[in-house]
């Protein structure tokens, strides 16, 4: 691929649910791919683009390409050279309503649009007469889509003011619908803002006890989270540290003994602190901790074992956040006091930016302008309109369209043409030649006459005669156009002399 901008018509649900089918991706190709992207490459069928989602590999070796619905990997893997582009903007069913547009026949219509609107953007006077002829009839000689264009072009600048302005309008609602489509659908009509920074808060558990020198510790000091032998030591002090903004703490703690049993012990009533450090500190008596579940065990007649399992809670509440709470498991036996499961020393929160969502703004300068919903709207209004508008004045163009051969006329005005043998002007009378089928059929209507018709070996004649004035129009056989056409008169079958077709040239 050569070029930088390219776009894939979505078919089938292997990407569903992020594109369905019918969607229109727009591609950008890139200096770099990386994983996660969504991208298109060639497929292994000519003209075929695979638009799938990168989830590993390098650009050098290859990357490995996977359909967000499909169940198994693509069996090729593009390297960024063979890549066409990632997906920028998604278009959601422009694959169907744009198939028309992005075809020859569309992008020739767009083309003359533009050009239609440049062209009244412009009176005739400001090209020279020759000039604008002489490019006119260079374009009509290649026939086919330019010798039309020429013709409607042409058209056009016969419009009336108010339909120029008209087309100009059109063009400018197209314009605007492309620009204001691109805007509205290249990124979602939402966005996440950047809100306030929440305070940092934090709770961390510890706990320490002294134990004689031994063999089993290598200091006389025991700190979390490391076990407690009951033979060394009978205590230990648990240390609660709270840092952040002012507040409230209590600590409350629940204990079982594995029969059903259990009761809640608030250990730090609920104390207001003023921040930003709060500490507090509580003595554990391993003995008296088991001899509560023992007792406990005894009243249900459970035989008591000497151990007892502890859930703390700490809770910190702080105007204006949310409670902050930090667990802690210890289990006391006969043995030893212990940490249990995975509970973690230290509990953090805060410290985030918070982000809200928000409607997408369209922004110049700072200044916003409308968000990408109105973006949206307004770009499918503004289509309508240059449509509708478009199509008033290509039915105006195409009526004044001059009409370049007899079965275009005699399709179109079939009730008022009369077949004759060609006929000769009346001597001194005055010959007008009409540059367009349509005014003549005017005069026609005008003076109530029909149009009498004739074909010539050099061009079709259509008359309107009234009050000893002919009103001709014809329709040359080699070229679309009279200008510059020099006709063979023979007057009377005599000697014959090229002079050029005017309004006062007699009909032979």
């Amino acid at each position: 691929m050569t070029e930088r901008i390219s776009y894939v018509a979505t078919h089938g649900t292997s990407m569903n649910p992020v594109y369905y089918e019918g969607d229109l991706v727009f591609v950008v190709k890139a200096d770099s791919y990386h994983v996660g992207q969504i991208v298109a490459y060639h497929g292994d069928v000519p003209g075929q683009r695979v638009l799938h989602r990168i989830i590993s590999g390098d650009g050098a070796a290859g990357f490995v390409i996977k359909g967000d619905n499909n169940e198994s990997i693509d069996p090729l893997t593009p390297t960024t050279e063979e890549m066409i582009g990632r997906a920028v903007l998604h278009v959601p069913h422009g694959g169907i309503w744009l198939k028309p547009l992005l075809g020859p026949s569309g992008l020739g219509m767009l083309s003359f649009l533009v050009v239609g609107g440049e062209v009244t953007a412009r009176t005739r006077r400001d090209i020279p007469r020759g000039r604008r002829k002489k490019k006119v009839k260079a374009m009509s000689r290649q026939g086919g889509p330019w010798a039309a264009a020429a013709a409607v072009l042409k058209a056009v600048e016969r419009l009336p003011p108010v339909l120029r302005v008209a087309a100009a309008v059109a063009t400018a609602l197209t314009v605007c619908a492309l620009v204001l489509g691109i805007l509205g659908w290249m990124k979602p009509i939402v966005e996440k803002q950047a809100g306030e920074t929440t305070p940092e808060q934090s709770l961390a558990f510890s706990y320490t006890t002294k134990v004689p020198k031994s063999a089993a510790y290598d200091s006389t000091t025991v700190t979390a989270p490391e076990p407690i032998f009951r033979k060394l030591a009978s205590s230990a002090v648990l240390h609660t540290r709270y840092k952040g903004p002012a507040g409230t703490l209590n600590l409350q703690a629940t204990l079982t003994n594995g029969t059903g049993w259990h009761t809640t012990q608030t250990w730090v009533q609920k104390k207001s602190f003023p921040g930003p450090t709060y500490d507090s500190t509580i003595t554990l008596d391993f003995a008296a901790l088991a001899r509560r579940a023992d007792d406990a065990a005894r009243a249900i007649g459970v035989a008591p074992n000497g151990s007892v399992n502890i859930a703390l809670g700490a809770t910190v509440e702080s105007k204006g956040l949310s409670s902050l709470s930090a667990p802690l498991q210890i289990a006391i036996t006969p043995f030893q006091m212990a940490l249990t499961g995975n509970t973690q020393l230290e509990t953090k929160a805060g410290g985030t930016v918070s982000q809200t969502v928000v409607p997408r703004e369209l922004r110049i300068f700072g200044v916003s302008l409308m968000s990408a919903s109105q973006a949206r709207s307004n770009a499918i209004l503004a289509l309508i309109g240059a449509v509708a508008i478009a199509v008033v004045v290509l039915l105006a163009a195409r009526r004044r369209m001059p009409m370049r051969t007899r079965a275009e006329i005699e399709n179109r005005y079939p009730q008022l043409l009369v077949h004759v043998e060609p006929m000769p002007s009346p001597p001194g009378k005055p010959v007008v030649n009409v540059d367009n089928f349509p005014a003549l059929v005017k005069l026609a209507e005008k003076y109530g006459q029909m149009i009498l018709t004739w074909r010539r070996p050099d061009a079709d004649d259509f008359v309107v005669r009234d009050e000893g004035i002919t009103y001709r129009y014809r329709v040359p056989l080699d070229e679309p156009t009279l200008q510059n056409v020099e006709l063979i008169n023979r007057p009377n079958g005599a000697g014959s002399h090229r002079r050029k077709a005017s309004s006062s040239s007699q009909v032979s």
